[in-house]
């Protein structure tokens, strides 16, 4: 498989060789062309953040810079459990997977909405406190067994996505309402509901 391979890798320090620049000779065989993705991910990730956050600072003030604090906490966290939980991924790849994208996405889906309809985003996410509770007990060495860690993630995934989904619908429902149309039809009129 292409993805497994290295010779993207090998290529270009073969043409830097050529060309008498020999400091990434060190990485021939050993740099995979999925890795190359990866790295190039995260080289924008950071050119991003040190373009765009004085970017910001300046026309808005510190206080836009709030609404990243979730964001960091749940990295933070994420990072915490990956390293002190080396085998996580290995256990239960996709209810992480499914973790971290439920988190984000609550997060994301949040933010938009408060800026929408102009209301102040809450740093504090209820959702995000288990996760923030179990890498501080992992980070400050509480040994907990690697059974109960996988269980603990399946239920509190599946409980995140079933507070998601009734959560999107209500505000889908919201949205509708108050505009007086459908979700997927915008011609035919809705009435509206009649609560007090």
């Amino acid at each position: 498989m292409i993805w497994q391979q290295t010779t993207w890798t090998d290529g270009a320090i073969a043409f830097l060789g050529d060309n008498g620049i020999m400091a990434f000779s060190a990485m021939e065989g050993r740099v995979r062309n999925l890795d190359i993705v990866v790295l190039s991910s995260i080289i924008a990730l950071i050119q991003e953040l040190l373009g765009k956050v004085p970017f910001v600072i300046r026309s808005y003030g510190n206080e836009a810079m709030r609404t990243l604090i979730p964001h960091i906490v749940f990295v933070i966290s994420t990072i915490v459990i990956i390293t002190t939980d080396s085998t996580i991924f290995l256990r239960i790849p996709r209810t992480m997977c499914h973790l971290i994208s439920g988190l984000f996405v609550e997060q994301t889906t949040q933010i938009m909405l408060d800026h929408m309809v102009e209301e102040k985003f809450s740093a504090f996410r209820w959702v995000m406190l288990p996760q923030v509770a179990l890498a501080a007990a992992m980070a400050a060495g509480v040994a907990v067994p690697n059974d109960s860690v996988d269980v603990f993630f399946m239920a509190y995934t599946t409980g995140l996505w079933v507070y998601l989904a009734l959560k999107l619908k209500t505000h889908v429902n919201e949205i509708c309402d108050v505009l007086g149309i459908w979700c997927f039809d915008i011609v035919s009129p809705r009435p509206k509901s009649k609560r007090d």
